[in-house]
């Protein structure tokens, strides 16, 4: 987004410009009285300035058109100077009103108010008030005035127009503006055009080595791509050179490795991260690393860090998984601690079904009375009721 405030800077040296360009056109006492306006602007006399502005509008309304806008121009660029911007829209708006100006001239007022409007987020009038002035104007054409009509388009999809324009403004420019870049690279990405995109991205990168939000835009350029490996090969580079290291980018990092299907490596990473404190040990990560450790099939490192981070947070669920994996593992008298723990703590899809496998994990341990109870409330479901059954039956001729 473009500031307000920037875009109305940027357009005060156009209005002198234009204001300059008509001076032998408006009449002698109005050309007098704006150089001494732009005198009381030297001194930042602008209230002064206001005044003599007005009392020039009002002598010159409905019977001087090019003398009445020129002034009302003026009145914008006092405004702009004064810090008091609400007051050079309705000036400029006034200004467009007049008939009969000279075609220059109104290019050059379109151009302002375009500028204006575009920091009001009013996209589609500023498009159509900078197109206007870009097919009028017989002046040149600034790069930042270019830049603007781009970025109309960009914010109105007009996607070609907005690549266009952006070519010519960057050709131009006798700097190098890494904001323009960034929208550049939005509006080629938007068109699907890729890996013309990924060369602007790179191109950042390489030019600012140190700001990290350009290594941000390279990594999510990536993963918009579902490109994991070259995405994690950005954070790494990264993060040698000390970006990138907060607690979300160190997330991502371990996301990363287990996409590109190294969950061990992911689980060690945020292992170490959490014992060394650059991570907090919040359920949300300690679940994440005992689920990274079972997709590495180390169950024994899995059920450590599902059981920390149940017991940081009581979760049904991350009881429920424990239990399960001690059910598959046969240790039963954990496996019927862990299903109890989930059903007291709740939050579970099929309490019934944990019920049942409570049972079974008490009758394998030889805890007959606690598997009895379990059994029982699993019967009540019509889904396990035969299954439940069965087992109570086996209890019983035991």
């Amino acid at each position: 987004m473009i500031r307000h405030a920037t875009i109305l800077l940027a357009i005060m040296a156009s209005l002198c410009i234009a204001v300059g360009g008509q001076a032998q056109t408006t009449s002698r006492s109005t050309y007098a009285k704006l150089i001494d306006v732009q005198e009381l602007w030297g001194e930042d006399k602008y209230d002064e300035a206001f005044a003599e502005l007005e009392e020039l509008a009002r002598k010159t309304r409905d019977k001087e058109p090019l003398d009445y806008a020129v002034t009302q121009q003026y009145i914008a660029h006092t405004a702009i100077l004064a810090d008091r911007y609400e007051l050079a829209r309705p000036a400029l708006e006034k200004a467009l009103t007049q008939k009969d100006l000279p075609k220059e001239f109104v290019a050059g007022l379109k151009l302002d108010y375009g500028q204006i409007v575009l920091g009001d987020e009013e996209y589609d009038l500023a498009r159509r008030m900078l197109e206007d002035w870009y097919r009028d104007t017989d002046t040149e054409r600034q790069p930042s005035q270019v830049f603007s009509l781009a970025y109309a388009n960009y914010m109105t999809d007009h996607l070609p127009r907005a690549e266009e324009l952006l070519e010519i403004a960057l050709a131009n420019s006798k700097t190098v503006n890494n904001t323009w870049y960034r929208v550049y690279y939005q509006v080629l990405f938007d068109q699907k055009k890729y890996d013309k995109a990924e060369g602007v991205v790179y191109g950042l990168v390489s030019r600012e080595p140190a700001n990290e939000t350009y290594w941000q835009l390279l990594v999510n350029h990536h993963l918009r791509r579902d490109d994991n490996r070259d995405a994690l090969a950005a954070m790494a580079i990264a993060r040698i050179q000390g970006l990138l290291n907060d607690t979300d980018d160190m997330k991502r990092i371990a996301m990363l490795y287990s996409l590109v299907e190294i969950p061990e490596k992911a689980a060690r990473l945020l292992q170490d991260w959490v014992e060394d404190g650059s991570l907090k040990a919040d359920p949300e990560t300690l679940r994440r690393i005992g689920d990274l450790w079972l997709l590495a099939r180390d169950r024994g490192q899995a059920k450590v860090y599902l059981g920390k981070a149940a017991a940081v947070a009581p979760d049904g669920k991350t009881y429920e998984l424990l239990a399960s994996i001690d059910f598959e593992d046969e240790e039963w008298r954990s496996a019927y601690t862990n299903f109890m723990q989930a059903l007291d703590a709740g939050g579970l899809e099929d309490r019934q079904y944990a019920y049942l496998l409570a049972g079974i994990s008490a009758m394998r341990a030889g805890m007959d009375s606690q598997a009895r109870v379990s059994l029982e409330k699993a019967k009540s479901s019509k889904k396990y009721r035969s299954q439940a059954l069965a087992m109570l039956r086996k209890l019983n001729e035991s």
